[in-house]
């Protein structure tokens, strides 16, 4: 009995040390959750915060071929008011705003449609939806080179409106012409995104809901209109946003297809960036126009941000 008392404390003294191991323990193999940022900061900052500071700096500065290597002179707002007065930036504002429209009327008007067509289950939606997948994976230059040798003057389509006895169109060549063929191309890769986001919406809508209107003798189009319609609201207000911010970003589908042309004719905000910093190397005015379409990507970026949130919320 006195040999059972006095083992009691001593295995009591064993839990607690073994307890207070296993609690040290863990406090060693689990560091400071701050920590895990530390690599990741470090590549956003080398990739992403330098060459946005460079690009403000060089904005701001004269900065050319000669003196690319060496010290920038300081000019002030001298770079960004020089291009707000420019027609040229005007012009790409023009391409890049029609743009934007195609890309709009595509992502919700064709999106909503194609969604709504694929939303019911099956195998032929389970085939659509994979090969719209690998067209919305598809590198843009891959796609944009693809596109440029199906439009071009001797290419298949203009071969089959021969056969078809038609005359073949300049799909590329026309300054008529141009602007849509590739903002039909940029629609045509952006769609399948769209139609995936929408789809997805249309799934998470309450199946009472539609089947209530169904009962009331709605056809399937009044339902989709008046009822799920409405309920996609913010998923389509956030669903714009980021079609705007594409097309602020477009660049690759001009470079593979047209490289600006012809002419100006498809020259938007950033390819015109590309040309003044990398084709004429006046990379003072390439920049200015870069951070000015910086300023409006932010500016645009506010209310998805705030869309987000609110449905976060909701």
């Amino acid at each position: 009995m006195a040999a059972e008392l006095q083992s009691e404390p001593l295995q009591g003294l064993r839990d607690t040390a073994s307890a207070g191991s296993a609690v040290s323990g863990r406090r060693l193999r689990s560091p400071a959750p701050w920590r895990y940022l530390i690599a990741p900061g470090v590549v956003i900052g080398v990739i992403s915060v330098y060459p946005l500071i460079k690009l403000v700096q060089i904005a701001f500065s004269n900065v050319g071929p000669t003196n690319l290597i060496g010290s920038w002179s300081w000019v002030g707002f001298a770079n960004l008011s020089a291009q707000l007065h420019s027609h040229v930036l005007w012009a790409a504002a023009r391409v890049t705003l029609e743009l934007t429209v195609m890309l709009l009327v595509s992502d919700l008007v064709v999106g909503f449609a194609v969604a709504a067509v694929l939303v019911e289950r099956s195998r032929t939606t389970s085939a659509v939806m994979s090969l719209m997948t690998f067209v919305w994976a598809l590198p843009p230059l891959v796609s944009g080179s693809v596109w440029k040798f199906l439009l071009a003057s001797d290419g298949p389509v203009n071969g089959l409106l021969g056969n078809l006895g038609m005359k073949p169109v300049d799909w590329l060549a026309s300054p008529h012409l141009a602007l849509w063929s590739v903002g039909f191309v940029t629609s045509w890769a952006a769609l399948p995104f769209a139609t995936l986001v929408l789809r997805g919406g249309m799934l998470s809508v309450p199946k009472d809901m539609v089947e209530a209107a169904a009962v009331d003798g709605a056809r399937y189009w009044q339902t989709q209109l008046r009822i799920v319609l409405p309920q996609l609201r913010p998923t389509m207000t956030i669903l714009a946003v980021l079609a705007v911010l594409y097309s602020f970003q477009g660049f690759n589908f001009i470079f593979a297809m047209t490289s600006g042309g012809p002419g100006t004719a498809t020259v938007n905000v950033p390819f015109l960036a590309y040309q003044q910093a990398f084709t004429t190397f006046d990379l003072s005015a390439g920049s200015a126009i870069a951070l000015l379409a910086m300023v409006v990507i932010v500016l645009l970026a506010i209310p998805y941000t705030l869309s987000v949130r609110r449905e976060e919320q909701a």
